[in-house]
């Protein structure tokens, strides 16, 4: 967790970032500006920006340490994919799909929306053929908001975005998070971020899903694929088998750009595009899971718009 870049900044909720990579205001440990500034407890980072890291050198300034975060690596994010709204989209194969759980689960991903005539569907986990049960993203139309949802049995509990992302012209962080089934009814709640705050949450009831997962994919709704294909930008998708805090989801957020996800514990699927060369067929996942996509109509997916 980066240190915040504005407001009161705590000496010891400093160190505790150097020590434990989380910033915490209320932490109480004594230390002094100096040993925090010469990387006694972390190592001075490189990749920060030269005017958000501390420089070891005297007079040793609180104001060094704005947006800092010690952790932090260099990370390439060149390519994003640009979805025409007609027939562009991304799909796995049954290994990826079975690997979901509709019980516990996150998805992250980076949008740009062009101007949409109908429904866009961003992300789409569904069942087999012959039930409507499935976890999804997407730009709903009528409303004019992103939408997530997870529908099970028939019964369909949804998180909406704030307004006004159509054609913005902006990159947006999208996290959805999902919990079903737990034994503590609380704790069964469907979740919407936007650019590294929460947006809507939703409880879960007691509907379950009625089949296996099936097909897993971006771009398109595999089960009503009539005016449903994305239309815009999407960029370094990341699916996790656990549930992201709301600390987890402000890091990744990284104050408007992303950063690199492939040491999270529980990264299930990671697609950066980086690796992507025009015409390619498949996009590879940049996790150790090997989850490959199927890109359908790849030529010129690829754009140099990125976050």
């Amino acid at each position: 967790m980066a240190i915040p870049s504005s407001g009161t900044l705590s000496l010891a909720g400093i160190r505790a970032e150097l020590t434990t990579n989380t910033y915490n205001a209320s932490a109480t440990v004594v230390t002094s500006l100096q040993e925090a500034s010469s990387g006694s407890y972390g190592t001075i980072n490189t990749a920060n920006a030269s005017a958000d890291r501390p420089n070891g050198s005297v007079p040793h300034g609180m104001s060094e340490f704005y947006a800092y975060d010690h952790d932090l690596s260099s990370f390439s994010d060149s390519i994003s994919f640009d979805f025409d709204g007609t027939n562009d989209y991304l799909e796995a194969s049954n290994s990826l799909s079975q690997a979901i759980s509709v019980t516990q689960g996150s998805m992250s991903v980076w949008v740009k929306l062009d101007t949409v005539a109908a429904n866009g569907l961003i992300f789409q986990v569904t069942a087999e053929s012959g039930s409507n049960d499935q976890i999804f993203l997407l730009f709903n139309n009528a409303a004019g908001k992103v939408r997530g949802a997870w529908k099970g049995s028939g019964t369909s509990y949804t998180v909406d975005s704030s307004a006004g992302l159509e054609n913005d012209g902006n990159w947006h962080h999208f996290v959805m998070t999902w919990k079903s089934r737990d034994t503590t009814s609380s704790n069964n709640v469907v979740k919407l971020y936007e650019d590294g705050s929460l947006q809507a949450s939703n409880t879960i009831g007691g509907t379950v899903w009625a089949a296996t997962p099936a097909i897993a994919g971006f771009g398109r709704n595999s089960i009503q694929n009539f005016g449903t294909n994305f239309n815009g930008h999407m960029n370094d998708i990341a699916l996790f088998s656990d549930i992201l805090t709301a600390v987890e989801v402000a890091t990744i957020y990284n104050s408007g750009s992303p950063k690199d996800e492939s040491s999270h514990s529980g990264l299930l699927a990671y697609y950066t595009m980086e690796n992507y060369s025009n015409g390619d067929t498949s996009l590879a996942d940049d996790s150790s899971n090997s989850y490959s996509l199927t890109i359908t109509n790849s030529t010129d997916i690829d754009s140099t718009d990125t976050p």
